[in-house]
């Protein structure tokens, strides 16, 4: 859990360097939600992830079912957050949606390559 705790910590300060490059060198513009953009998806992946973690630890034999749970109230959890963006500043949807999508697919992307390394380490021979 330390390792993804990093992990996640790691990406995410890369993901505002990258927002921030980006805006330096002109190539965009930073989103007027970019903060609560990435650490709405920085606390949310973690928490589904810590309580996926013990899930397994506890009762493997529901870990998939509470992972597609997991997933789903995401999605949904995610939807309700990007209708607020599009509610709040139209004129910014564009941005504001890219980055979500990004940090989406960054944090679910790192989620699912540390539950299935874990999970494949313990299967063992």
């Amino acid at each position: 859990m330390l390792r993804f705790l990093i992990s996640l910590s790691i990406s995410t300060v890369l993901l505002l360097f990258i927002l921030y490059a980006g805006n330096f060198f002109e190539w965009w513009f930073i989103p007027s939600f970019w903060k609560e953009i990435v650490f709405f998806l920085f606390f949310i992946t973690l928490i589904i992830t810590n309580y996926l973690f013990k899930v397994r630890q506890k009762q493997p034999q529901v870990f998939v079912l509470f992972y597609l749970l997991s997933i789903s109230l995401k999605m949904i959890a995610g939807l309700g957050f990007v209708f607020f963006l599009i509610w709040e500043t139209p004129t910014e949807v564009r941005a504001n949606v890219s980055l979500f999508i990004l940090s989406y697919l960054l944090f679910t992307g790192l989620e699912v390559i540390f539950l299935m390394t874990d999970a494949n380490s313990k299967k063992g021979p």
